[in-house]
């Protein structure tokens, strides 16, 4: 009898060995943080402040996106120099890029397993529902790549418009959508042949892009018009226009994340804020002020009871409590930090 307890034993033991192995990498409340300056990312655990890991992924990281098995962590790498607002593009050295692409990250053994050729420059993607193509904004091309995460092939590209930037897909990956910035235009397009279907105009930079949960709704960020546009993802058609600014021209509204119950958490760049504002009826029920400097990539937990930002003129990140809308840390997260992705929500938008 004691052997057979003996041996039962082993085999639940070896049982639970077997499923820990398979579990994701990740973990559900971790929060992971592009380093632009530090060519570095960041695994932070927000609730009690810590620094887990750091990934090495290669030059200049900004955009990032978990696997949606949350065992390989997708980063945007690139080798063309930083610029930025009142920066003389003729002083910056030449780009390298060699060192463009998407650097995939096995969470596992914290190891860069390659890098996707993805077009020059990548900054920010989506990823397909089935969790086998990334879909990439080239931005110093005008253009948009979609990439086979296994490889094999050269990634499928199309020029869209000046400066995309924010990216969308529909839950079934029929349809994309890209923000392109200096044309003042959504572009939508067939997300399997990258065949563009229309343009839909919103003037004032449109830069960040989430697709809601329910897949209905395309929400845009609209960085210098201060202002939260929604489009329908079956057709393109523009459905409102939410004023975030009412104004003030420091309001430049960044990323977005969704939270459970619909509410949309979004970044105001110089104005440091993060405003929470319910997209139904159009109200900003609150404004959660001095969050940090310049705060871009959003991202929340997936309980929700915490959102996390990343500042990255002061290097840190902001962690806030979402009940109470109160700062309850700030984390050094390098220098530059840009994005933040999460399981529950956040990332390459």
């Amino acid at each position: 009898m004691r052997e057979s307890l003996l041996l039962l034993g082993g085999i639940l033991l070896l049982a639970g060995c077997s499923r820990d192995a398979a579990a994701p990498a990740s973990q559900p409340d971790h929060v992971y943080v592009s380093d632009e300056r530090g060519d570095a990312v960041v695994e932070i655990d927000p609730a009690n402040g810590t620094i887990v890991r750091r990934f090495a992924p290669g030059q200049r990281p900004r955009g990032l996106l978990l696997s949606p098995d949350g065992r390989q962590l997708y980063v945007a790498v690139s080798g063309s120099p930083i610029g930025g607002p009142g920066v003389d593009g003729s002083n910056l050295p030449a780009a390298d890029h060699g060192k463009d692409g998407i650097a995939v990250i096995d969470l596992s053994s914290g190891k860069t397993e390659r890098v996707l050729p993805a077009g020059t420059d990548p900054e920010t993607f989506a990823i397909s529902p089935d969790g086998r193509t990334l879909f990439v904004s080239n931005e110093d091309r005008g253009a948009v790549s979609a990439v086979a995460i296994e490889g094999g092939r050269a990634p499928l590209s199309t020029r869209i418009g000046e400066e995309p930037e924010g990216i969308a897909v529909t839950p079934d990956g029929a349809r994309l959508f890209v923000a392109c910035e200096a044309s003042d235009y959504v572009a939508m397009l067939d997300a399997r042949t990258l065949r563009l279907i229309k343009t839909i105009p919103i003037a004032g930079r449109p830069r960040g892009l989430l697709m809601s949960k329910d897949g209905s709704t395309v929400y845009v960020s609209v960085e210098s018009g201060g202002k939260l546009a929604l489009i329908g993802a079956d057709d393109g058609a523009p459905q409102k226009v939410i004023d975030l600014a009412h104004g003030d021209e420091a309001v430049k509204p960044m990323g977005i994340v969704e939270a459970g119950d619909g509410h949309l958490f979004i970044t105001t760049g110089r104005d440091g804020a993060v405003l929470d504002v319910d997209p139904r009826t159009g109200a900003i029920v609150r404004r959660i002020a001095a969050v940090g400097a310049r705060p871009w990539g959003i991202a929340r937990t997936s309980d929700g009871r915490l959102l996390v930002t990343a500042n990255g003129p002061s290097n840190d990140v902001a962690v806030i409590d979402r009940a109470s809308g109160r700062i309850v840390r700030r984390i050094a997260a390098g220098k530059g930090p840009w994005g933040v992705a999460s399981a529950a929500g956040g990332g390459a938008q």
